[in-house]
Order: C-alpha cells, then structure tokens, then sequence
C-alpha cells in the first residue's frame, strides 16, 4: 500500500504553490479531480502525465456517489503504490474519505482557495458551503456567506432562493469566475450571470443592520431583547419581572390557542412570535440578574426531548402514540427521582386552572393502571343516570352545556367551583396514595393489579 498525497492546485495555473509544483515533479501516478483546470495545462507543459477522472460526473448520479467514486479511485491506485491526487481546493467531498481511509498514508498539500480574490473583499466570521449542498445551508445574515462552486444557472437559481431566506434580496454580492475580476450584483440577480461553470463563487457580506432585515432568526430576537433591555433601551422592558409577566405570559398562551381554534395559520405564527417573545423577554431579565439565560432555557429542552424520546434516542420501542405517552410519564418519573406515582400526582402544578390540573391528574392515574378502574366510577355513576350520551360529534358541545350547568349551580350554592374542584382533586390524589402505600407494603405494584383487585383497594380507604 503507498502513500497519497493531495494537493490543492486553485483553478489556474498560476495559483499552483511551490510546495505542490515540487510535489508533483517528483509524483508517482497522479490522479486529477478535473482537467478543466489551469493546473493540467501546466503538467502537460511540465510532461507529467495523469489521469483525470472527469469522466466519473457522467458516470454518477449526484455530487455524493461522486465524491465516493473520485475516492475510491484514488485509493484503488495507492493499492499498487504511491498515488498523488490533485483537486482544486482540498475542501472537496471527495477528500476526506480519503484521509479516514488512508490514516497516517496520507499527507495534504494546501492550496489557496478557490474563491481567492472574494476573502480580500470582507473581514470577519465567513461561512463558507458548496453550491450544490444548498438544500442544507445553515445560513444567518450575521455572517459573510461564500459560495463555491455554481455550475449552472439552474444552480444558481436554487441557491438564490435559498440566500433569500436569509438575506434581503437587494443585497450586494459579489460573483467571482475563475481567475477573473470579481463583480457585484444583487442577490435576486445571482442566476442572470453571462456564463457559470466549476470555478464560479459567490460571497455574500453579512448584513447586521438589524432594522435593514426581511427575515429574522431565533438570535435576532434575542438581540432585539437585549437592546430592548438595556440601560438605555425601552422603560417597559427594562421594568418586567417574572411575577410581573405572568399575567401577559397566560394572555399569549390563550390567544394562541384560539388561533388553533379559529383556524387561522397567519395568526397563529403571529401569536405564536407572541408567545416566543415572552420567552425571550423572561430568559434576557434572567441573564441580567444573573440567573440563567436563554442558552440554559435551550439546552434545558433538547436535553428533555432526548432524554424522553428514549424510542428515539435509545433503545426502547413504542407501538402508536399511547404507549409514546406512556413512555414520556415513566421516564419524566426517572427523570425527577420519582418513585411512586403519588410524587407524579402531586408533581401537577397547583399554578394550572382546576380544570386542566384535574385532567392532568386523571390521566396519570390512568397511566398507573386504573383508567377503568375504581377512580373512572364517579364519571361512569353520573354517565349511568342520563337517558342518552352524545355521539362523537357533539360530545364536545353537550360536555360544555353540562359543565356550565355546574358552574351556575356553584353560583347558586355560592361555592367557588375553582376551589371546590381543586379540594376534590386533592382528596382524590390522598385516597391514591394510600392504595399505592397499601399495594407496595405487601410487595405488589399498582400497575399490575387487574380491576377487582384495584376496586378492592378503592373500598379499603374511604378519604373521599
């Protein structure tokens, strides 16, 4: 097995460093990515012959099999000895493949980019992609952006629309051929060039005037949010506390819910902006008293979604969504040291309206076994004593005539049905627990205990 070596040869030929000039005179066989480049005109000026392997873009059928190819053939030829591959900048796809596979075998020669000229234009954080993987741009107008590589119109149209998401289309770019002078036009004219090929880049400078923007981004916000923060930013913001954002936090959730409701997808992203906002605005005070910041709020998140879809990001497996539902409340419990179901029950914050916490704690004692069990018998006495249920259909409606019955015979009563349904929930959650107490003293587990059995336990403690 020989060695490689990979040499960054530029596009044209004078753009050939010494160190790769040296290289290749004293080359075994040399393998070219391309002859459309100005360095195969200087190795049959020098008499070095090679080989190039432009016939392997008709032979593939995208830019990955490719580079796999190009690969393949370069380690094919290290086989029976030293190989020399040359590619116009080492950062092609086909490169480290190469270097995984060669290890230690292999050595690299750099050569200047290929977009040259286009560094000298700008200064800072560039990001730098091939045209071709414009589907998966990760783009923010805070960064300059170059683009290698527009071979085509067609191209350049994709990657147009893809700039577009990102940066206003009236800004300036600059579209370098080759070894040519680069030139400048607007980014909705990126794919109205006179001629593209191999050698086309493209930069874009960033754009940070935050007000001169189209689109915004997460960070955006969050910019906004310190500007608006700031010493001298806005005297409302600056004024907000936790408590004092409560109330505005609880009127987004609700206005996003009622544009679910209404059906109405423009009002949702907008209410949904509002919701975000409140967020942001909460984790910013955060960061300026020191307590956390809207990292912390981020990676608090993913790390639950991880450690909760174990389905995914593990090894358990789930068959529909009930049992995903399952799944999430056992590892929440693990998640939390949570032992016994009481502490899950108990775990429901009392912060939530009486209604939405009674749901909470109903199905989570379904979730430990006793859904059709002695805690559903109250709904199933008062389903029992009315001539005729609903159909699905209107299920909904009748559940809402009946409830706002309730709530005016509370009225009559003088009771404040908030209070009563939280009592009721509270009572019914110490009567749990003193099943699970009883169940686990005599070594059994309530999730595996049938319905006569639970109905058994249900009678023994009479909390309620």
């Amino acid at each position: 097995m020989g060695t490689i070596t990979i040499i960054g040869t530029g596009w044209t030929r004078d753009q050939l460093t010494l160190a790769g000039a040296e290289a290749l005179r004293g080359a075994g066989r040399v393998l070219m990515h391309t002859a459309r480049c100005g360095c195969a005109e200087w190795l049959r000026d020098e008499g070095i012959p090679f080989e190039p392997l432009d016939a392997l873009y008709e032979a593939t059928e995208d830019f990955d099999a490719h580079a796999r190819a190009a690969a393949k053939a370069v380690l094919d030829a290290a086989a029976e000895g030293d190989a020399t591959y040359c590619v116009a900048d080492v950062r092609d796809r086909s490169v480290p493949p190469i270097l995984e596979a060669a290890g230690e075998r292999a050595r690299v020669i750099a050569g200047p980019p290929v977009e040259g000229a286009l560094l000298a234009i700008v200064s800072g954080e560039t990001r730098s992609v091939e045209a071709s993987d414009w589907e998966d741009f990760h783009l923010t107008p805070r960064e300059h952006c170059l683009i290698r590589e527009l071979e085509s119109r067609e191209l350049a149209c994709e990657v147009k629309l893809r700039l577009m998401e990102a940066y206003p289309e009236e800004t300036e770019v600059w579209l370098l051929n080759g070894g040519g002078a680069p030139v400048k036009r607007a980014l909705y004219e990126l794919d109205r060039a006179d001629r593209y090929d191999h050698m086309t880049c493209a930069l874009v400078p960033a754009q940070r005037e935050i007000t001169a923007l189209e689109r915004y981004d997460f960070e955006h916000l969050n910019e906004i949010m310190r500007l608006l923060c700031a010493p001298d930013g806005c005297p409302w913001d600056r004024s907000q506390t936790h408590e004092s954002l409560r109330t505005c936090l609880l009127e987004e959730a609700y206005e996003v819910i009622d544009a679910v409701e209404a059906g109405d997808p423009d009002h949702l992203y907008d209410e949904l902006g509002d919701l975000l906002m409140q967020v942001a605005l909460n984790a910013e005070l955060a960061r300026r008293h020191g307590e956390f910041d809207i990292g912390d709020v981020t990676t608090a998140i993913c790390e639950k979604m991880i450690q909760r879809h174990t389905h995914i990001f593990g090894s358990d497996s789930v068959d529909g969504p009930d049992a995903v539902l399952n799944l999430w409340s056992r590892n929440k419990m693990a998640e939390r040291g949570q032992h016994t179901y009481e502490e899950a029950l108990r775990d429901v914050t009392r912060a939530l309206p009486a209604t939405l916490r009674a749901a909470k704690v109903l199905k989570r004692m379904a979730e430990a076994g006793m859904g059709d069990g002695e805690a559903d018998a109250p709904a199933k006495r008062c389903a029992e004593g009315l001539s005729t249920l609903p159909g699905p259909e209107e299920a909904e409606a009748w559940l809402g005539r009946r409830l706002l019955e309730l709530l005016g015979v509370a009225r009559l009563l003088k009771v404040d049905p908030e209070i009563a349904l939280n009592g009721a929930v509270n009572r019914l959650i110490d009567r749990f627990a003193e099943i699970e107490r009883k169940t686990v003293a005599e070594g059994r587990r309530i999730e595996d205990l049938g319905p006569d059995t639970l109905r058994n336990y249900w009678d023994l403690v009479k909390l309620c």
